[in-house]
């Protein structure tokens, strides 16, 4: 799987990559950089990546539904 960026506004970005562990256990992490350094980040174990993909797909959905995504969404950016 090649890194994903997510341009997030303001120089910051959100990376997602898969990587190997000390103990050869693969896992996607997943971070938010700016300038190169990664600020935040955060392992997920491969087999929750569909189930949290899921979850986050409904949050957007909600948060759409209620008008809290605000204007600098992707959804709004593409138009």
């Amino acid at each position: 799987m090649e890194e994903r960026d997510i341009s997030m506004g303001s120089g910051w970005k959100m990376t997602i990559r898969m990587d190997v562990d000390k103990y050869d256990k693969q896992f996607i992490e997943i971070a938010k950089v700016r300038k190169d350094r990664k600020i935040g980040r955060f392992k997920l174990n491969p087999r929750y990546a569909k189930k949290l993909g899921e979850e986050l797909i409904k949050v957007g959905e909600e948060l759409e539904k209620e008008g809290s995504l605000g204007d600098d969404s992707p959804e709004s950016m593409e138009e």
